[in-house]
């Protein structure tokens, strides 16, 4: 008999019987053809017996034993950190992403996975622990029985432990699993299309200046959808046809572009541009505006095109320097961050009331464009807010807590929360990194973000200026005269600064 948490509902399922024995997938006899004998390496390769190539082998084989062990005993440690009443994981995960040194949501899935070896996966940890399985494949077996219940989850294990599993090799034992996995079919935890309703941004890994939206639904919606789009875009693309012949502005015309060239847009260009250039239809709800612009941050270096370093879309996303400049040159109004040149660190601003002036609050964005919390990599430019370090005293202001960009930093609504709730406490500290306690206890300590100007970049700039002002002095001296019967010194040159490391 066991129990279950409804994922969508969050409230326990009543206990289920163990399936009958009927429903339950076969014990296969799942065998290797020939025992796995590392001397058979040099034949299976064609190398000589004995060479250097098949000692490096050796060696390899006899070293993921090692880490098959070191590995089973790091998920029986995190297993510990796993709190069932923590639905989310997150109190635990900041610790271990600090330790692992990765992300908060990478940090919450390691603890998931600790969890579910342990509890789940028993028997075959078990072999895990003896070395016959190599780590890739129990990350696999994992990931593989993270959508089946704790029920099946047993039932699987309970067959792959009898596997030969010292012997088998690479493509047998996925094999095996996928069958073995597919049996449970329909009757594993699988959200319905409905429930899988969303639309996620992804940027390209390239960082080449683009990024998609992938929606996903129901097939009949999505196919639906498809087909309007396609329909509204061939129409367009009439339009543009007739619009082109007569001489009149042309319609849905990205950049211009057939204007320019005299032809209709393509239709990928067209189910774009009705996409994002289209009204979203809200059904009369009034959708407020957004609070604060879009962030393309582009270093002053970049703008003289004295540097090629990329400048970036909300402090997050990076923008390949041609792209951030074609950018700047259509914007009729700039807006100038200002920065201590010695360190880059941003410079004061007023302090007069508990929330955060509009420019405080795009200066935060720049500080902090993903959320405060060592680890976490939420964007917080739309989904934050601004967090008083230093709690606001709102009876008595005067005594701490100021509004101010020091003692000010931008968490997601999550960790926000968790600040209010006293789980999570930041101390600033006098030289600007902040420490984080965790339950009362020392968490980590991490500096301020000061890479949007940093000294490099400072140094290149106030170098590149006074070139000119020498440059405007000796041309102001040759038009007064003050050079004719003297050799003119030589010109300063800029100095090549290396591209800073952003």
């Amino acid at each position: 008999m066991t129990s279950t948490i409804d994922s969508q509902n969050r409230r326990a399922v009543p206990p289920s019987p163990r399936p009958h024995r009927e429903t339950e997938p076969p014990r296969r006899t799942v065998r290797a053809r020939d025992p796995l004998d590392p001397e058979d390496f040099a034949a299976h390769s064609f190398i000589e017996q004995g060479s250097f190539e098949v000692q490096v082998a050796h060696e390899l084989f006899a070293s993921h034993h090692e880490e098959a062990r070191a590995y089973a005993e790091r998920l029986r440690r995190l297993a510990m950190l796993w709190d069932d009443a923590d639905e989310e994981g997150d109190t635990y995960a900041l610790l271990v992403a600090d330790a692992r040194r990765v992300t908060v949501d990478r940090a919450r899935t390691l603890l998931r996975d600790a969890a579910i070896a342990v509890t789940s996966l028993p028997r075959t940890l078990e072999r895990l622990e003896a070395g016959d399985i190599p780590v890739s494949w129990f990350e696999l077996l994992l990931r593989r029985v993270r959508r089946l219940t704790p029920d099946q989850c047993w039932q699987l294990d309970d067959r792959v432990a009898d596997w030969d599993l010292a012997n088998l090799r690479s493509d047998r034992f996925s094999r095996e699993l996928g069958r073995l996995v597919t049996w449970f079919g329909t009757t594993a935890v699988h959200p319905s299309p409905e429930e899988q309703r969303d639309v996620e941004l992804a940027v390209d890994p390239e960082n080449d200046g683009t990024a998609r939206l992938a929606v996903t639904g129901p097939i009949h919606e999505i196919i639906d959808l498809s087909h309007r789009l396609d329909a509204a875009a061939r129409a367009v693309q009439d339009e543009q046809r007739h619009a082109l012949a007569d001489g009149r502005p042309v319609p849905f015309d990205i950049d211009g572009a057939a204007a320019r060239d005299g032809h209709h847009l393509t239709l990928a260009a067209l189910r774009y541009a009705v996409l994002t250039r289209s009204m979203l239809d809200t059904g009369g709800i009034q959708v407020p505006g957004s609070r604060m612009r879009l962030q393309v941050v582009v270093p002053a270096m970049t703008l003289l095109g004295e540097s090629d370093a990329p400048g970036t879309i909300d402090g997050t996303i990076p923008l390949p320097a041609p792209m951030a400049r074609h950018l700047a040159a259509g914007e009729s109004t700039w807006y100038r961050i200002l920065t201590d040149p010695s360190d880059g660190a941003f410079l004061p601003l007023p302090t007069k009331r508990y929330s955060p002036t509009a420019a405080m609050q795009e200066h935060l964005r720049l500080l902090d464009p993903v959320c405060a919390v060592p680890g976490c990599t939420r964007n917080t430019c739309t989904v934050g807010e601004a967090d008083h370090i230093e709690e606001y005293d709102h009876r008595n202001p005067e005594n701490g807590g100021r509004t101010a960009i020091d003692n000010l930093h931008r968490l997601c609504w999550k960790h926000h929360d968790m600040k209010t709730r006293g789980l999570l406490d930041p101390v600033r500290n006098p030289d600007g990194s902040t420490t984080w306690f965790l339950n009362g206890q020392v968490l980590t300590r991490v500096q301020q973000n000061k890479d949007l100007l940093t000294p490099l970049l400072a140094e290149a700039l106030q170098h590149s200026w006074e070139v000119y002002e020498e440059m405007l002095a000796w041309d102001a001296a040759r038009r007064h005269g003050r050079l004719q019967d003297a050799d003119p010194a030589p010109m300063p040159t800029p100095v090549d600064y290396p591209d800073p490391p952003f």
